[in-house]
């Protein structure tokens, strides 16, 4: 069982019997949206899968929070944007393209992204729900009972309040009808009519009521459990910034409680996620983060999921843009293939079926061949796909073009140090150290790198026929051709080993491998 289940099975056992399971994620489009950042998405989103399969009537809802402020300038936004600081999202202009807003650029972006990870959960947008008046009643209580809320706030304080500070605090932020921005104050407020009257550091003054107001916004210690009680939230998870003793979300816990009167979801935190290997190529040009487009070019959406769902969320882990690439492509591949034809153990099966696989996934063409021999061959793809096809690889499909694309876009980007690079001068110092007899190995190599074959196993027996005597036992004859293949390797690439060494000779440049081999 894999923790998305275990927690699945907690909630059901906790809240039995409803008619409808809603769990819910958010984010904020401040900015390019990271990996880090997807993880409060993928995580309800396992769960929900987890509910639904145990035959629950789900709902899945991302909140956009576009209604918040604009706090800071982040890293790849124009400078100029800083004039902007205190407007909503939705209310600001998009620094990359016309006629949307701020929020409308970034949430468009993320939400086609989660769509390309197959995730497509049930979006409110909370400008449009402040600015519907849906919340206006709760903001009305919010507002009310203030003084209780304060005291709420108050008591996981470390420090002391001061005097006055209590009925002076009012739980909301007003953006200023002229400015558009929050740097306002309340000089008042009726409780019986719902009237604020307000003044905004742009000398803006205005009297506006709850009930009609579109420019109130809950602060986020109350917004957070007002929204559980408004879409009867069950399940959450939130990052450790918000989950340490006494932060937010145990302040929101006891605001839904006394405040809204809704028993808080069951809710559980997620830790960090690092990067292995992304080194400078790590969208500098983005505020230095990497986002799921960044991911995408490398990685398939299934197994993006895989590394989300190998690992509960409180712990941490390093998603590698490094030759460890090479090595979870080989492992999903195998795991793939354990799911499908009935040999996998029941937690990676568990985990398995919460990447949405498809059987079809099989098709993928070997990711480490692709990703070695495309600098082999100089990127030409067309020689490539000869190779390939040699090789009984169907190059194509869309998904052999999917899977070279990322390969490129890998070893381009981030594999510099995977590449294959062929020996510049011979290696006279090793081929000194041969016995006659390998010596001779080397000269038939040469003949068979000069002998065009039909396909790579042809090519490949012919290796293994180089040592063969026929009367070797089977251990000898293994001994001896691991040490001819070594042989070869240090000649061509001054490395003990090397790539397949059959689809190699055959993708490498005829020239270059005879003046390596010709002694």
């Amino acid at each position: 069982m894999n923790w998305a289940e275990e927690i699945a099975q907690k909630i059901v056992k906790e809240r039995p019997n409803l008619d409808v399971y809603t769990v819910a994620s958010g984010v904020s489009p401040s900015g390019f949206v990271h990996i880090g950042n997807f993880r409060e998405i993928v995580t309800p989103y396992m769960v929900a899968k987890s509910l639904k399969q145990m035959g629950k009537n789900v709902r899945f809802i991302l909140s956009l929070d576009n209604f918040d402020r604009f706090r800071k300038v982040p890293g790849g936004i124009p400078a100029e944007w800083a004039q902007y600081i205190g407007m909503p999202y939705v209310d600001i202009p998009s620094p990359f393209s016309k006629g949307e807003s701020y929020g409308e650029y970034f949430q468009k972006r993320f939400l086609n992204e989660i769509k390309t990870m197959g995730i497509v959960p049930e979006v409110i947008e909370q400008c449009k729900e402040y600015r519907s008046g849906r919340y206006a009643d709760k903001i009305k209580l919010a507002m009310d009972k203030r003084k209780q809320v304060f005291d709420i706030i108050d008591s996981f304080r470390t420090q002391d309040a001061e005097e006055g500070e209590r009925d002076a605090f009012y739980p909301i932020s007003i953006y200023c009808d002229k400015c558009d921005k929050d740097d306002t104050k309340i000089l008042s407020y009726d409780e019986k009519t719902g009237d604020i009257e307000y003044s905004c550091a742009c000398g803006h003054k205005q009297t506006i009521n709850i009930s009609s107001a579109r420019n109130i916004k809950l602060q986020w210690k109350v917004d957070w459990p007002m929204r559980w009680q408004a879409e009867n939230v069950v399940y959450e998870t939130g990052g450790m910034d918000h989950s340490t003793l006494n932060g937010s979300h145990d302040v929101a816990e006891k605001v839904s409680r006394e405040i809204f009167g809704y028993e808080p979801p069951i809710y559980n935190a997620y830790n960090f996620i690092g990067i292995k290997g992304g080194g400078a190529k790590m969208s500098s040009s983005k505020g230095n983060v990497l986002t799921l487009t960044d991911l995408l070019q490398v990685y398939d959406p299934n197994i993006i999921k895989w590394f989300y769902g190998k690992y509960m969320p409180m712990q941490a882990f390093n998603i590698s843009l490094d030759n460890d690439v090479v090595r979870y492509y080989s492992e999903f591949d195998r795991w793939v293939k354990k799911y499908f034809d009935g040999t996998i153990d029941e937690l990676n099966k568990s985990i398995l079926n919460l990447t949405d696989v498809k059987e079809d996934y099989q098709e993928y063409p070997n990711f480490s061949y692709l990703a070695t021999f495309l600098p082999i061959v100089n990127f030409d793809e067309k020689l490539l796909a000869s190779i390939l096809k040699k090789e009984g690889i169907d190059t194509t499909t869309q998904k052999y073009a999917e899977r070279l694309e990322r390969a490129k876009h890998w070893v381009e980007n981030y594999g510099s140090e995977y590449q294959v690079n062929l020996l510049e001068n011979k290696n006279e110092e090793f081929y000194q150290t041969l016995s006659s007899a390998e010596k001779v190995w080397v000269k038939k190599t040469l003949d068979i790198v000069n002998t065009t074959y039909d396909s790579v196993d042809e090519l490949q027996t012919a290796l293994y026929a180089v040592v063969k005597t026929g009367e070797e036992d089977e251990a000898t004859l293994k001994a001896t051709q691991k040490r001819y293949f070594q042989i070869v390797y240090n000649l061509v690439l001054g490395e003990n080993k090397g790539p397949k060494l059959g689809i190699f000779l055959m993708a490498a440049p005829k020239e270059a491998l005879n003046k390596l081999l010709k002694f």
